[in-house]
């Protein structure tokens, strides 16, 4: 329906129950200019769901005993120490405390995306800046820039969907001595056999990727990026993306997605290999935000805040049974509309991909939810 209403180019859905794939259906187009058809084996910008993979990554430091959640960032990149805060009027104050690492993780520490510019002025720095920032610098002279900006908030006192997680991935180039891409590949890219997920689509896959739509004032589905003219195609010599985004950087296939999520509902083990012991998944998908900076703005689901949804480490928390869900359940999606979540109880997961940009202007996510859910209620 979503396609044939032209809301979508072409659609990609996946749901999983107690380890075993029960439906996986394509429809639509990945390339409408070339009439190339949606496949299984299709290549997508996941953007955001790429935080919950970096946040993994992060905690495999944590349980090495690299850092603990409460430990001040500052510790290991000494720009923290000295960031600003803006303040209504144009006044710019001193942090009141310092931002951990468990803010950063949750998005507590302060920081911003810029998608409410008109509502705020750091927001509109944002917006003019960190797109600028991201055009193909390495993460360390991306994130030196970024630093140059003032916080949002002061750490702690609002939750505010930001660049945070890219820090994580700073986080753990500094403490492992690797590249953040290097590291990914070795903890948790080769160990889940996600070979079709990296910052670039490499020359020999690039039949398979899928092209960016999105709404403009002409038509519904507008091209916004082909598959053959891309910011995750390469312009190096190397062949690879120099920045290496831990907030939304890679590129992924959708049963590449099962296996890392597949992962965590098994709370940190799949096929024999353990990349996370099950305490810590236990930790990384409760709440971790006071009630007092709730309801989230932003949830994954909804485009204006609702109550029931708290964030744990790298996570949106569902905290309440409902009609789309049970209490307990976790997810997050991307910013051309694809999403995953996982659901315990029901030991699912569902996946959506699909390459339509701004996310939220249809309810596909929310539809596909409901669809999943009232199946499983009539079996």
């Amino acid at each position: 329906r979503y396609v044939a209403d032209q809301k979508s180019a072409g659609m990609l859905t996946l749901v999983s129950q107690k380890g075993k794939i029960i439906h996986l259906n394509s429809c639509g187009f990945r390339d409408i200019e070339s009439s190339s058809p949606m496949q299984t084996d299709t290549l997508f910008r996941i953007y955001s769901m790429t935080k919950a993979i970096t946040s993994v990554v992060l905690m495999t430091l944590f349980e090495k005993g690299e850092f603990q959640l409460d430990d001040p960032a500052y510790r290991w990149i000494p720009e923290l120490k000295t960031l600003k805060v803006f303040q209504e009027g144009g006044v710019y104050t001193e942090l009141e405390s310092h931002i951990t690492i468990r803010q950063l993780l949750t998005h507590t520490a302060g920081f911003s995306y810029g998608f409410y510019p008109e509502n705020n002025p750091v927001d509109k720095l944002y917006a003019e800046v960190w797109r600028e920032l991201k055009k193909d610098r390495p993460l360390h002279e991306v994130m030196a820039l970024a630093f140059e900006l003032p916080l949002f908030a002061q750490p702690g006192t609002r939750w505010q969907y930001s660049i945070a997680t890219d820090i994580c991935g700073y986080l753990v180039q500094i403490m492992t001595d690797m590249s953040f891409g290097d590291y990914l590949q070795k903890t948790i890219l080769d160990p889940l056999d996600m070979a079709d997920t990296g910052f670039e689509v490499p020359e020999a896959k690039r039949q398979r990727f899928s092209s960016m739509y999105g709404l403009s004032d002409e038509q519904p589905l507008a091209l916004l990026e082909s598959n053959r003219d891309s910011a995750f195609i390469p312009s190096t010599d190397n062949g690879k993306v120099n920045f290496q985004s831990g907030g939304g950087g890679l590129i992924s296939s959708i049963e590449d997605y099962w296996q890392f999520a597949q992962m965590m509902l098994n709370r940190g083990e799949l096929n024999g290999v353990r990349i996370l012991q099950a305490e810590t998944v236990d930790d990384m998908t409760r709440n971790h935000v006071a009630d007092k900076l709730q309801p989230l703005a932003f949830n994954g689901l909804f485009p204006e805040p609702v109550n029931g949804y708290g964030f744990g480490l790298g996570y949106c928390i569902s905290l309440g049974d409902s009609d789309i869900g049970n209490a307990g359940d976790f997810g997050w999606g991307g910013m051309a509309d694809t999403y995953c979540w996982i659901d315990p109880k029901e030991q699912l997961v569902g996946i959506l991909m699909q390459q339509f940009m701004p996310s939220l202007t249809h309810s596909g996510r929310l539809d596909f939810r409901k669809a999943v859910y009232s199946t499983i209620q009539a079996q």
